[in-house]
């Protein structure tokens, strides 16, 4: 049995989904225009016992028949009713399924004995390692959790048909469900599968990993690439960009083992620093609505790009879009950061309508010369709101192009628009910790002084580039930014050394209301520890990050 490899077939072959639920509504509430009831009702049988298990489940107050989404959050974290409203607003019942056991609120789901290692907060080595087999996993629980959850749904007689949404870890166990479950969709947000292959750089030349035969097993049994083929309902793979969680860089290729017989779609989120934006959720809404309403949406089929030098010596991006859909906006994101993919500056490059024919569209690629490669991919959204990306691409330079860019002090000025910097604690107001909540966190270019306009976000900002090569400080520098408000407030500024963002070295300045811009000029010894612990140098920072108790713009960010 310990060298027993088990794949999505035969891992899942004797699991009975059939026995009875034995449901219970354990209290039922109105607020908002919805019924919310929290249920519970028995799952598989893990041989002492059945797993009980605790779902809430809310649908619109007016409405007797409805399409559902049954929803699983990321691991460890609670319900977001903010994200259950949001889709019963748009006219869907919501089923969220507790998969992670006991959490100290007396509402979980209950494993029996045998089956501990499924509560989360003692999974400890069952995440991680198949041993001795797949099946003794807590991937297992939680897939056997969630096929009863979608067959419970489906079989409610106000129901009309089921989608899925899975949430980070929520999303690795929807792909695990998708080749059995009765889902007539299935949307995974910011899960990529390739869970072996954790702390292992996608973009990068070093040695590729030795598997030992549980690594094996695992990858066969549990990880999300492995059942990507098996998958039989339309997919949309949502993935945000610098995510800390989990490695973006591989979401495509899960998208890929996808069959291509199956309707797929796939977006990057690239300006959310780890979180969903607005495009995505106009995305999951549309899918949602073709496919569990019956809706005649388009879904852009996907789409491919290609680096090139064109005739003047320039170094172009070409992508290629679906020729049925009408093209409100194209471009690239690019990047010359291959390995860190947690703390990478993504420059965005919005394409020219006299440069679109039609299905495919041309965008100059300014690459920095001392840079032997890059990563790209190209967007593209449709006049209907759909939007879809490319694979994320490495490509070699080999030479200096006509557009070449040289080396620059000059980390961000207002003619960078929204390029340069991103929201930083974002995570705090985001919604089911995956999505932006759209308003005050958001970037935004604002007039101060004069009209000039500066950058800011409630959230605050952080900057990647000062990790870029293009931007990396001169020997003994100095950083010199011009900061303005309109009432008295206080900015921290801090720089971080690691890509977890655990060491800061900072220091804070006041900045009066009203009045000119203010011009700061700081040295590296300026910045403090939390031991108060100098900074000696900004050689190996990985960002920059503004942070005020007010609305505070920052522009003319410059090393000196």
């Amino acid at each position: 049995m310990p060298n027993t490899i088990l794949t999505p077939v035969t891992l899942w072959k004797d699991f009975d989904e059939t026995l009875p639920f034995n449901e219970n509504v354990l209290t039922e509430t109105r607020e908002d225009g919805a019924i919310v009831r929290e249920v519970a009702f028995s799952g598989r049988n893990t041989g002492s016992a059945r797993v009980r298990i605790f779902a809430t489940y809310a649908v619109p107050e007016d409405k007797e028949n409805f399409p559902a989404v049954m929803v699983l959050f990321e691991a460890g974290l609670p319900f977001d009713m903010k994200f259950v409203k949001r889709l019963i607003g748009q006219g869907y019942g919501v089923l969220c399924v507790d998969y992670c056991g006991e959490n100290g609120t007396g509402k979980y789901t209950a494993y029996p004995e045998e089956a501990d290692y499924a509560n989360f907060m003692r999974a400890g080595r069952h995440i991680e390692y198949a041993e001795p087999t797949a099946r003794e996993t807590s991937w297992y629980e939680w897939a056997g959790v969630a096929r009863y959850a979608a067959r419970w749904l489906s079989e409610r007689p106000e129901v009309t048909k089921v989608g899925a949404i899975g949430l980070r870890t929520g999303g690795e166990v929807l792909f695990k469900i998708a080749p059995y479950a009765p889902i007539s969709c299935m949307i995974s947000v910011c899960a990529a599968g390739w869970l072996a292959y954790r702390g292992v750089e996608r973009f990068t030349d070093g040695e590729k990993p030795v598997f030992d035969e549980e690594r094996h097993r695992f990858i066969a049994g549990i990880d999300s690439q492995s059942y990507a083929p098996y998958v039989k309902c339309p997919v949309l793979l949502l993935s945000a960009i610098n995510d800390k969680k989990y490695n973006y860089d591989r979401v495509y290729d899960t998208f890929q083992q996808i069959n291509p017989e199956v309707e797929k779609a796939i977006l990057f989120s690239a300006h959310g620093n780890g979180l969903i934006g607005s495009h995505s959720l106009a995305n999951l809404y549309l899918f949602l609505d073709k496919y569990l309403k019956g809706r005649s949406v388009f879904v852009s089929r996907p789409i491919s790009l290609t680096i090139e030098e064109d005739e003047e010596g320039r170094l172009v991006a070409k992508g290629t879009y679906d020729a049925m859909g009408e093209i409100e906006e194209y471009g690239i994101f690019y990047t010359e950061r291959a390995a860190a993919f947690k703390t990478r500056d993504w420059t965005r490059v919005l394409g020219k309508a006299e440069d679109l024919a039609e299905n495919e569209g041309t965008v100059p690629l300014g690459a920095y010369e001392g840079s032997d490669k890059l990563l790209a991919y190209t967007f593209v959204r449709y006049s209907n709101g759909f939007s879809v990306t490319s694979k994320i691409q490495e490509f070699a330079l080999k030479k200096q192009y006509k557009n070449s860019r040289y080396k620059s002090r000059v980390l961000y000025s207002s003619a960078d628009g929204m390029n340069g910097f991103t929201a930083f604690r974002r995570r705090a107001r985001s919604i089911a910790d995956c999505f932006a909540d759209g308003s005050s966190s958001d970037v935004r270019l604002v007039a101060g002084y004069g009209g000039i306009r500066g950058i800011t976000a409630d959230a605050g900002l952080v900057s990647y580039r000062v990790g870029e090569s293009r931007y990396e400080p001169p020997e003994g520098a100095s950083i010199r930014f011009d900061a303005w408000s309109e009432q008295d407030a206080r900015l921290k500024i801090i720089f971080y050394k690691d890509a977890e963002e655990n060491v800061g070295y900072s220091c804070e300045e006041t900045i009066e209301g009203g009045g000119k811009w203010k011009s700061i000029l700081l040295d590296a010894g300026d910045f403090k520890s939390e031991t108060g612990a100098p900074l000696r140098d900004f050689s190996g920072v990985v960002s920059l990050v503004f942070f005020g108790d007010g609305e505070i713009l920052v522009n003319n960010v410059i090393w000196i």
